[in-house]
């Protein structure tokens, strides 16, 4: 937890000190997310007319009643194809780092993932400073976790028993987005 902690800070601390006068900043948050109950606020920076990097964190806990507890962070790139950045298509490359702790069915999962995505979305504007963002894409994860059954008490210190690669959707959301400047 402190290891993604400090890569948000420096991450954050980077975005805000390339921000030069007239620059766009960006604030938002996933509806998706949000109904998952996984609340998330996201700093979109741009760095020229078409270049802009975000940083997304999210967090969760005792997800719709189930033992549950998430916390992750999720850094971005994205290319706007039309000359402006935060107007209409981007394309975005961006990276996912996790942490879960979960009892699904009979058991319990304790573990991280770290993956990559590609994700196309679109910004519609609403008005001078708000606007919507639709947004999808699909990523490679690598995961390794504590596999136990819930009827066995975990240890202070789980040994992780399973690993592995899969592919799942990456940054899918609608996003309400406030532009600062």
């Amino acid at each position: 937890m402190i290891k993604i902690k400090k890569i948000l800070v420096v991450a954050l601390l980077a975005m805000t000190s390339s921000i030069a006068h007239g620059q766009l900043i960006a604030v938002k948050t996933n509806a998706l997310m949000d109904v998952a109950m996984a609340p998330n606020i996201g700093l979109e920076v741009a760095l020229g007319n078409n270049i802009s990097v975000a940083a997304n964190g999210f967090a969760s806990w005792n997800i719709y009643g189930m033992k549950a507890k998430t916390y992750g962070f999720i850094p971005e790139f994205r290319y706007w194809l039309y000359g402006n950045t935060f107007s209409k298509l981007f394309v975005g490359a961006g990276a996912t780092m996790a942490h879960y702790d979960v009892s699904v069915s009979d058991y319990n999962y304790y573990g991280s993932t770290y993956g990559i995505g590609v994700n196309v979305g679109y910004n519609l504007w609403l008005s001078k400073h708000w606007s919507v963002e639709f947004h999808g894409g699909v990523g490679g994860y690598y995961y390794h976790h504590a596999r136990t059954e819930m009827s066995v008490p975990r240890p202070e210190l789980p040994e992780y028993n399973a690993s592995g690669w899969t592919v799942l959707p990456y940054q899918l959301g609608i996003s309400f987005v406030y532009i600062i400047k």
